[in-house]
């Protein structure tokens, strides 16, 4: 039997050349990524995740726990590398695009249309960006591809496998990030809009998805519980509330972050694509395509209303566009010349995404510092080297205190410094909690650090008899990407 099913396996694929091309797609793609993994030093941001997973608890401040119980897992690997931290996205994105070609094969009846789907999830800036640095989003993107997969599987499915599947997707997620919730708008619409899956709210298999996703959320309810709902209250006022800034400029920020993470034309036309698709599809009966639409158009929804009246940040709202890719990647295939459109709508998004590449390696464009992205990859691993020497040089029992979340949290992994001896200057996030009741014994020397972009250091010098300040000059492919300067307090 295993030789037969190993037949048919070789038979589609050597029948199926759009199959060929996506596993040399994949294999390419995570070739770079593993490069860029190696190469680029670990963005602030994955350096607070590492942080976190030196800390394991149910949930975290601002995030559920999944992204640092992963890299904690990937931890026990031997040595100690960015690697560890980002195989987690080089495995995560691949698997999330073979959930997309899967869907546009089995569903879309088309391995073109998953193929070219699979080849525009990765090829946005965004998408780029996704496939090695490792945050909440990994995790994310990868619950909510399979989740897609599953519930598809799911719907026509009188047994109970795919329902469990996808409940254990919707747990996962939510154990992710708490985007995962806007799933639930898909799963609801299909199941009510539909005559013929109304039915299924009665069904064992479909209570089964639903204790399953909700078992998910037991850990950070949990957490949540015993820390006076902190995050909860930290999400609605970060993401939801308004502020006093003007509409044109919050609106003007997500507008510009889309184009900018997604591409000038794709990112229109991916709406034009998905708002007609989840017309279209109810009127014609088509569940599959209903489902596609759905499972983008609630998220896509929430963050441009809320853009009109608050910040939004350019990666919240891109998991939604998983499934938008299958849409107007079979919109591509339409039409008399479907090779000018796939040039007009996905090549700038593909020149976009080149030109980020090549950045986040050389450095090469002329950009202002502070308004480059691709610098926070850059000379991180420098400054750890001269935080090893001073804190040799105190007998590593200094108490590193850092201006700043994540700059704080890179000098712990750069600095190869114990959790209890770092700690942000303003006990702001997670560290207000872990610093809770904590108070530091006189006489403890203290290394302050900052990268000189609010230099607190004369605030604190009048409190110690001795102070002496290093500046050390970070240089990255031939160019100052920073100022760092550790300022050792005594007495």
């Amino acid at each position: 039997m295993t030789e037969n099913v190993r037949e048919i396996t070789e038979e589609i694929v050597v029948s199926d050349p759009w199959q060929r091309w996506f596993f040399r797609l994949l294999g390419i793609l995570t070739l770079l990524r593993l490069f860029l993994s190696v190469y680029l030093d670990l963005t602030p941001d994955e350096s607070y995740y590492w942080e976190l997973s030196r800390r394991l608890d149910w949930s975290y401040f601002d995030h559920p726990p999944m992204v640092a119980w992963l890299i904690a897992l990937f931890g026990v690997l031997p040595g100690e590398h960015e690697l560890h931290i980002r195989l987690i996205s080089v495995i995560g994105s691949g698997f999330a695009g073979w959930c997309l070609f899967c869907i546009g094969r089995d569903f879309l009846k088309s391995s073109k249309i998953g193929f070219i789907a699979a080849f525009m999830m990765s090829f946005t800036p965004a998408g780029v960006a996704v496939g090695f640095v490792t945050t909440p989003d990994t995790p994310l993107m990868l619950a909510w591809s399979a989740g897609c997969l599953a519930f598809l599987k799911a719907i026509n499915d009188s047994r109970d496998r795919w329902w469990i599947v996808t409940g254990l997707m919707l747990g996962f997620g939510a154990l992710s990030k708490y985007n995962m919730i806007m799933f639930v708008p898909g799963v609801a619409v299909t199941i009510l809009g539909f005559k013929k899956y109304r039915h299924l709210v009665f069904t064992r298999r479909y209570w089964l998805m639903v204790l399953l996703a909700a078992a998910g959320t037991v850990p950070v309810i949990y957490w949540n519980m015993a820390h006076d709902w902190i995050s909860f209250r930290f999400q609605f006022d970060h993401g939801l509330s308004a502020n006093t800034r003007p509409f044109f400029r919050n609106f003007g920020e997500y507008l510009g972050g889309q184009l900018g993470t997604l591409g000038p034309v794709l990112f229109p036309v991916l709406w034009f694509v998905v708002c007609r698709s989840a017309w279209r599809s109810w009127r014609l009966n088509d569940e599959v395509r209903f489902i596609l639409a759905w499972m983008a158009l609630p998220t896509m929804l929430l963050f441009t209303r809320t853009a009109t009246m608050a910040k939004v940040e350019a990666n919240w709202p891109q998991v939604a566009y998983l499934s938008a890719f299958l849409l107007v990647s079979e919109w591509l295939t339409l039409g008399e010349n479907p090779r000018r459109r796939f040039k007009w709508v996905v090549g700038p998004s593909l020149f976009l995404s080149i030109i980020a590449l090549v950045q986040s390696i050389t450095l090469v464009l002329p950009l202002p510092v502070r308004s480059d992205v691709t610098v926070r990859m850059h000379g991180w691993e420098q400054m750890g080297e001269a935080l090893k020497k001073v804190d040799a040089a105190t007998g590593k029992k200094a108490l590193f205190v850092v201006q700043g979340t994540t700059l704080t949290t890179l000098v712990g992994y750069y600095g190869e410094i114990e959790s209890d001896r770092i700690v942000e200057l303003f006990v702001n996030g997670n560290f207000r909690i872990w610093w809770k009741d904590r108070v530091i014994e006189p006489g403890r020397e203290i290394v302050f650090v900052d990268a000189d972009h609010y230099p607190e250091t004369a605030r604190f010098a009048t409190k110690f008899s001795q102070t002496s300040t290093e500046a050390f000059d970070i240089f990255s492919c031939g160019k100052k990407v920073r100022r760092i300067n550790l300022t050792r307090m005594s007495g």
